[in-house]
């Protein structure tokens, strides 16, 4: 299992005088022998002096502006710390220093990608990242790593991989297609058979300068060769691994290709570290190639950029339409239930009307027969009151006849009064008559 390297171990005396040299004057040593530098670094740098060397290539060493700025980013929150732990146990789980969780691996991976999604916060966290600085982590402090980690992404142009639109790694994509197609186009025409696309597995090699899968050994001689030539160096590494199994690639299908180009492809170089060099060296891939293909690339992407443009608009004026369409469809249902209501309103409102002119008729039916009863009541009383006042009249007659009758009655006492008396007086006179005659 690999563990950290200290680069303060000493160096096999064969190797010291090189090296010595280089590390007291690194830019007068570029100047006066490039080529020997980049000799000794495609032989290898030696273990103990790799993170040493790749500070001084990156031009990281002894920024006590970024040191500080990492301790200071250490005391705050990042946005990013769930997605950042859930990661870290995925990074190198089979190397004794990132095994332990919470372990010191672990917690530096953490610290370093954590500062680094708050330095840049554009970038914030990509799932790439953990592997690129747990190889840094490998070879240097985690202050260092952070170092290290801003240069490659600002000085070596990582950073675009990295961004939301990773436009750096779409063009990397588009230049390594088309240096297949030229370079291997019995390759190239089998993968778009078999519909695999380089983004499903250049894509991992780049965003992890090879580190997912491949041998540690190798990755460490890939970051050097970085270190020295630049990101482009990626692409000569891409396809060498291509070149070095273009006989087994033509034989797989779809599933297995996938399978061998993201997993197997690096166990064509295992132990040959310098064969994995030298075949990325041996590609032929001049600056001049790769700004026509960049340029080519950026032509394309403006006209496709251009035409997501107008389709974004043409989307966003259909999604505004559909949201019209929406809304009107909303008010016409809202309507539509309105106008059933008012339907159902209008019909209760008929039956309701019908049902109080069937009331209204039988009130007028009602009103009619009480008017003659009561047509007739008032000829009733009418005839009543001719009664009372025939009978009011009967009773002023019969009391002017009652008056009368007492007069007649009194008029009669006397002449019966009188009447008696001249029976009285004449009986008296018969009386005396006879007695007159008897004498």
């Amino acid at each position: 299992m690999h563990q950290r390297i200290h680069y303060l171990s000493p160096l096999p005396i064969r190797l010291a005088d090189f090296w010595k040299i280089f590390i007291d004057d690194p830019d007068t040593v570029f100047k006066t022998q490039a080529a020997r530098v980049r000799h000794h670094m495609v032989a290898g740098v030696p273990a103990p002096l790799r993170g040493y060397l790749w500070q001084i290539m990156a031009k990281s060493r002894n920024n006590g502006e970024l040191d500080s700025e990492y301790r200071e980013l250490l005391k705050r929150i990042s946005p990013h710390e769930k997605a950042i732990q859930r990661d870290l146990a995925r990074t190198f789980p089979n190397m004794d220093f990132f095994r332990e969780q919470g372990g010191k691996g672990q917690q530096s991976l953490f610290n370093v990608i954590k500062a680094y999604s708050l330095f840049d916060q554009q970038v914030g966290y990509c799932q790439g990242l953990p592997f690129i600085v747990g190889c840094l982590l490998l070879n240097m402090s985690d202050e260092m790593a952070f170092s290290v980690l801003v240069k490659m992404m600002s000085q070596y142009g990582m950073r675009s991989q990295f961004t939301p639109n990773m436009e750096l790694l779409q063009e990397r994509l588009y230049q390594f297609n088309h240096l297949l197609q030229e370079m291997l186009p019995q390759v190239y025409d089998h993968l778009v058979r078999e519909g695999v696309d380089a983004s499903m597995y250049v894509s991992q090699w780049l965003l992890t300068l090879f580190a997912y899968k491949c041998p540690i050994q190798l990755t460490f001689r890939v970051f050097d060769t970085f270190f020295l030539e630049g990101a482009t160096v990626l692409l000569r590494f891409s396809l060498a691994l291509m070149f070095r199994s273009q006989q087994t690639l033509l034989g797989l299908e779809f599933d297995s290709l996938v399978e061998f180009l993201n997993n197997d492809i690096f166990g064509v170089y295992e132990g040959d570290e310098n064969g994995f060099i030298q075949d990325a060296y041996h590609i032929d891939l001049s600056p001049r190639v790769l700004a026509r293909l960049s340029k080519q690339y950026h032509n394309g992407a403006a006209r496709e950029a251009k035409a997501q443009s107008q389709e974004e608009q043409v989307r966003k004026t259909n999604v505004e339409l559909s949201t019209k369409l929406r809304a009107l469809e909303k008010t016409y249902q809202a309507l539509e239930k309105d106008h059933r209501e008012v339907v159902e309103q209008v019909i209760e409102s008929k039956l309701h009307v019908a049902k109080v002119d069937a009331e209204n008729q039988q009130l007028r039916c009602q009103l009619a027969q009480v008017r003659a009863e009561a047509a007739k009541l008032k000829s009733t009383i009418t005839a009543g009151e001719d009664l009372q006042k025939r009978n009011a009249q009967l009773h002023a007659r019969n009391h002017d006849l009652q008056d009368q009758v007492a007069d007649l009655e009194a008029i009669l006492s006397s002449v019966t009064l009188k009447y008696a008396e001249c029976e009285s007086a004449y009986e008296e006179m018969q009386q005396r008559l006879r007695e007159t005659r008897t004498a």
